[in-house]
């Protein structure tokens, strides 16, 4: 084998590097660092060889002279090396070796490479070459001890320490139609690659169209504290131009700057289009009451099933159900919404909800459940020929009547006929109370169906016509028996009216907890039956017969009549046989109770307050609400009751305000009126309504003349002396203080219904008083509240003054026109300082 060998011609740069080389050698042979000697260095002390660690080395002190330097590299930090021997004392005397190393991008420059014998020290320089901002540590050793020290190095123009800026856009196109924009994220690190936060960044556009874009950070001018991270948003300005170009993004924080950039590209316009929608419901049944709605989402995806923004999606329902558009077009997720309510259709039915967009249909259906028909017959039992009723009941899923709902009935006995006190059949409709009676001539014989179907649902009643009853065994034994009445309260009716009636319900249970068929039950009123007007729908003392469930049903029917509370009692005599006793005659141990209350119109109005001072909307007005409340017999609440306030000023005040200091708050000081009617001084009852004058009339609102003889008999009485001259007088007028006005004015406070002038549900009502704010404190005022149908007295709140009344003879608490606390208590010179009627103490003057 053999092997051939090839010279290749060194290049100059190899020449070159060979002379430097032998160079070089010389230049160390010349300074004794050529051949075998190498020569000493000029570090060591002068044995040929660096000394050892001292063993009276007891640590290293490393001093910088600054903390940080720019970036620029103008700057070197000076380290101060200490040896230290016991006690932190310099080690002198001794020559301690000392080596050090820096991060790279820096450069270290010892002063020696031992101590000064006489100060223990050395220096050592540092410089960096790496302009990145970072932490640079300087490691200092000698033998086994070690130190570190370090210092900043930050940027040159604002102090940060931030190494680098990271920018990313979500977008690399951006379309020229300026309908999208891009997101940028500008991150500050450190030397580390750690977010740093507070960082200062500036972002600017290079665009080559002039004002053709705009990057808003949303005011930010740093990166975020916690996260290290700007986001902005960068959009194009249209009217500039729709250019494709290249948009640069520039991010300066300092000296250190960075850019990214993306493409503006001609806008492509895409009629998204779906493959598919789903249709889902939030629920598949829903109560009837109209307040709970169904939610209807629809998604439209294309053929991977991914969602499809910007689809158009068309909701239809059925079944008298109301639909509420939401979103028509699909959002980001590519859903649409919509939601369905019930509507004011309350019958038990299925809703199919129907979306639509382009060829695709999708459908989905819930169902409307809560209505409930009941039946009651009137009676169970009957013979042929005679007139039964069955009176029907529609609820809602709350039990609310359905009132308005058609009811269509069926079975054997034909069509309806007139009911017992009518001259024809009613419409078979539900009333208000949700309530049809069907009344029909009892044909054929035994057990006879009757149906019925209203609001979606329908209910079916067996009655039997000249049937035999067949006894209650005697060997079952009726463990209890149930006697209820609801509602237990009910009102009047109109005359010719059975529409207020109460359901009596008897319910039978054998010792096995069994419902007990056929027992026999004698309903009345027994010795209480003058106690009503009301009647009982099967019938007084008439005989009802328990059905299958063991319940026996009748009705109360109330009359034109109240009753005193509870005071109306219906009794039960029960039995197994035909034989039941009158209830006179009834034992005890099978004789039922239960107690009625009949009411009218409400018969009782209250009327309060929480004393709560405030200020009108135009900020120059007083007010204070209160609360009428009105209720019937039985203490219940009477809703949609008209109420009807008046408002009177039975007398006024005169005087001032005064601050006092200790108290840090105004003190009303009314002045002492002297009441002639009296002949005394009224401390704080002020002067009476000068529309007043006996034998005149009442608040007329005209200024009248009378007569000092109030009684006629031609002697100045006493007391009568209005004007205070000693002498009767006639053809005085009512304008007392000659001020060419009745004071108080009718205007100076007004009443007023806040929203509706009729009771609430809860029986309520809310009404407002509102005067000047100079009026505050000096007028004393009184409601009286009546409401219709009100067989009591109406409500007062305040005194309510008669004809001739002096503030002596007014009964009651007065009411005086309030001023709000905070107003009293600040130092500023309340509205109401001074009395707009005047300071004197006479009620003859307007001084």
């Amino acid at each position: 084998m053999s092997t051939s060998m090839v010279w290749a011609r060194p290049s100059w740069r190899q020449a070159w590097r060979a002379a430097g080389v032998m160079l070089l050698g010389v230049a160390l042979a010349a300074c004794g660092g050529g051949g075998g000697d190498s020569g000493t260095s000029v570090f060591d002390p002068g044995t040929g060889t660096n000394p050892n660690t001292p063993s009276t080395l007891a640590d290293l002190a490393v001093v910088a002279d600054k903390t940080s330097v720019p970036n620029s590299g103008a700057e070197v930090v000076t380290f101060t090396i200490t040896a230290l021997t016991s006690g932190n004392a310099a080690l002198t005397g001794v020559e301690t070796p000392v080596t050090v190393e820096v991060d790279s991008g820096s450069i270290v420059t010892p002063s020696a490479k031992v101590t000064s014998k006489d100060t223990g020290k050395i220096t050592a320089v540092v410089q960096i070459t790496d302009k990145t901002s970072r932490t640079v540590k300087l490691n200092v050793s000698s033998g086994s001890v070690k130190k570190t020290a370090s210092f900043d190095v930050v940027d040159s123009v604002n102090g940060s320490k931030v190494a680098d800026l990271r920018l990313v856009v979500d977008k690399v196109t951006l379309p020229n139609d300026g309908t999208q924009v891009a997101k940028l994220s500008v991150t500050s690190v450190d030397a580390f690659n750690s977010a740093i936060g507070g960082s200062p960044v500036s972002l600017a556009l290079i665009d080559p169209v002039a004002g053709g874009s705009i990057v808003n950070a949303f005011s930010k001018t740093a990166t975020d504290v916690t996260s290290g991270v700007l986001a902005a948003e960068i959009s194009l300005v249209t009217s500039k131009g729709k250019t494709n170009r290249a948009i640069t993004v520039q991010a300066t924080s300092g000296t250190v700057v960075r850019t990214i950039s993306f493409d503006v590209i001609e806008a492509v316009s895409i009629v998204p289009k779906a493959s598919d929608l789903t249709m889902t419901l939030s629920k598949n049944t829903v109560g009837n009451a109209g307040s709970e709605p169904v939610d209807v989402v629809v998604t439209a995806v294309d053929t991977l099933r991914n969602a499809v923004p910007g689809i158009k999606v068309t909701f239809s329902v059925d079944s008298n159900a109301v639909l509420v558009p939401g979103n028509l077009v699909t959002d980001a997720n590519g859903v649409a919404k919509a939601s369905v309510l019930v509507g004011a259709d309350r019958s038990n039915r299925t809703v199919t909800v129907t979306a639509t967009s382009d060829a695709l249909v999708r459908r989905a259906s819930f169902k409307v459940t809560g209505a409930k028909l009941q039946a009651q017959l009137l009676p169970a039992t009957l013979r042929n020929g005679d007139v039964g009723a069955v009176e029907y009941t529609l609820t809602d899923v709350n039990v609310n009547p359905m009132d308005g709902v058609a009811v269509s009935v069926g079975g054997s006995q034909g069509g309806a006929v007139a009911c017992p006190g009518k001259t024809a059949p009613g419409d078979a409709i539900t009333d208000t109370k949700g309530k049809y009676t069907y009344c029909y001539r009892a044909t054929g014989s035994g057990p006879t169906e009757i149906s019925a179907t209203a609001g979606g649902t329908s209910v079916k009643s067996t009655v039997q016509i000249d049937a035999t009853v067949s006894d209650v065994p005697a060997s079952t034994t009726i463990a209890s028996a149930t006697f209820t009445a609801a509602p237990a309260v009910v009102a009047v009716n109109l005359v010719g009216s059975s529409e207020n009636r109460s359901e009596l319900r008897l319910l039978f249970r054998s010792d096995k907890n069994e419902p007990v068929p056929n027992v026999r039950a004698r309903i009345g009123f027994g010795a209480n039956s003058s106690g009503t007007d009301g009647v009982i729908s099967s019938g007084n003392d008439k005989i009802i017969i328990s059905d299958a469930s063991g319940i026996a049903v009748t009705s109360y029917v109330a009359g034109q009549r109240p009753s005193p509370t509870d005071q109306v009692k219906l009794y039960a005599c029960f039995s197994k046989t035909d034989t039941v006793e009158a209830i006179s005659a009834c034992p005890s141990d099978r004789l039922r109770t239960v107690s009625l209350t009949v009411v009218e119109q409400p018969i009782s109005v209250s009327i309060g307050t929480n004393a709560l001072i405030g200020a009108g909307v135009n900020k120059l007005t007083y007010f204070q609400e209160f609360t009428v409340l009105v209720v019937d017999a039985a203490g219940n609440p009477k809703s949609d009751v008209q109420v009807t306030p008046l408002l009177d000023l039975p007398s006024y005040i005169k005087g001032v305000w005064k601050y006092d200091v200790s108290l840090k708050r105004w003190v009303q000081f009314p002045s002492l009126p002297f009441d002639p009617l009296s002949g005394e001084y009224d401390f704080g009852k002020g002067c009476i309504n000068e529309d007043n004058s006996p034998g005149t009339g009442f608040r007329n609102g005209t200024i009248e003349t009378f007569s000092e003889d109030r009684n006629g008999n031609g002697v100045l009485d006493p007391n009568e002396d209005l004007n205070g001259n000693g002498s009767l007088d006639i053809g005085l007028s009512e304008d007392l203080n000659n001020s060419g006005q009745l004071d108080p004015r009718k205007s100076d406070v007004s009443v007023t219904m806040i929203g509706s002038t009729r009771t609430d549900v809860n029986g309520l009502a809310v009404l407002r008083i509102e005067y000047p704010q100079s009026y505050g404190s000096w007028v004393e005022f009184a409601i009286r509240v009546s409401a219709s149908g009100v067989v009591s007295p109406p409500a007062f709140f305040g005194r309510i003054a008669n004809a001739g009344d002096t503030v002596i003879t007014l009964k009651g608490l007065p009411q005086i026109t309030g001023v709000p606390v905070d107003v009293v208590k600040a130092e500023g010179d309340p509205p109401f300082r001074v009395s707009p009627y005047g300071r004197s103490n006479s009620c003859f003057d307007s001084k």
